[in-house]
């Protein structure tokens, strides 16, 4: 299928803007959403219909397609080069600084415990943002890690935050933020760990603010499909998850979590949203011990 533009009209009279079908057939939406649960994992149900429509008409829309019809022959003929911006329409991306501030006091609580207890041993700490959107979650750790331990640069202490938009981790590697996201942030956290900055560009007007180095020196950004094949080995002594499983099925969230109970040590902690839960943590080897925090024992 050729996605040629065709010969400028030479006439006096403005060429018509490309005209887009908006209707999505349920025929089309069962092949969407087909392919968006083999390469996410994301089950979606027919009450997403409306949701799926407005994820991917801006991609009909760049294609230059005329229906949805011709953006599912695309995917198939095309994934290689358009995937990265299918997956990066249908992930959700809504987080904050501090979101759920419970699990960060645990953190804190827990990690000089863990310190203490292996006051004597080599310190090797590492902490997991697993769906860390554009970053809030991930700063939001270094900054209770700066807080909690003012000899933080002398401890072996890194965070890997992971994603599968590369768009939202792109935002994330840059560290800027408008002022309305540090709304529910203490002042003297922003003036102690971010710097104003000038505006970005249209995306992004107003007053902005960068982290400093010191908060962007603990994190590694990568991607990450948490469907396909980890890279890394672990152990993590804390893993936050927040958000996540509740697009995956049910089968789905198991061979997530189970994978995440043989990356984490006896002692270590695994933090979910507030609306997901473990139905059965002893089978997995996790005992629930707070809102949606669950110890590995």
């Amino acid at each position: 299928m050729s996605l040629a533009t065709t010969t400028p009209n030479c006439s006096d009279a403005p060429a018509r803007a490309h005209q887009i079908s908006t209707e999505l057939s349920l025929a089309d939406f069962e092949a969407l959403r087909s392919i968006v649960v083999q390469h996410t994992g994301i089950s979606l149900n027919a009450s997403k219909m409306e949701l799926v429509k407005r994820r991917f008409l801006p991609r009909l829309r760049a294609l230059q397609l005329d229906d949805f019809s011709q953006y599912v022959e695309y995917l198939s003929a095309n994934f290689d080069t358009e995937g990265v911006n299918f997956c990066n329409a249908i992930t959700t991306n809504l987080t904050s600084f501090f979101r759920e501030q419970h699990h960060f006091e645990l953190v804190g609580t827990m990690l000089r415990a863990m310190l203490a207890r292996r006051e004597r041993k080599p310190s090797r700490i590492r902490l997991w943002s697993a769906g860390c959107s554009a970053g809030q979650e991930a700063y939001s750790l270094a900054i209770t890690l700066r807080e909690t331990f003012p000899d933080l640069d002398r401890l072996d202490i890194r965070i890997l935050a992971t994603d599968l938009d590369e768009n939202c981790l792109n935002v994330a590697r840059r560290g800027i933020y408008p002022q309305k996201e540090f709304e529910k942030m203490h002042e003297p956290l922003l003036s102690r760990y971010f710097s104003e900055v000038p505006s970005p560009g249209k995306t992004m007007p107003g007053r902005c603010f960068e982290a400093g180095d010191e908060l962007k020196q603990l994190i590694t950004f990568n991607k990450l499909n948490l469907m396909h094949t980890w890279p890394m080995k672990g152990p993590f002594d804390f893993i936050l998850c927040r958000n996540v499983f509740i697009y995956f099925d049910k089968d789905t969230q198991l061979q997530i979590l189970r994978k995440f109970a043989a990356l984490q040590p006896v002692g270590s902690y695994l933090c979910l949203g507030h609306s997901e839960i473990i139905p059965n943590p002893s089978a997995l080897g996790y005992q629930m011990t707070g809102k949606t925090s669950y110890k590995r024992v």
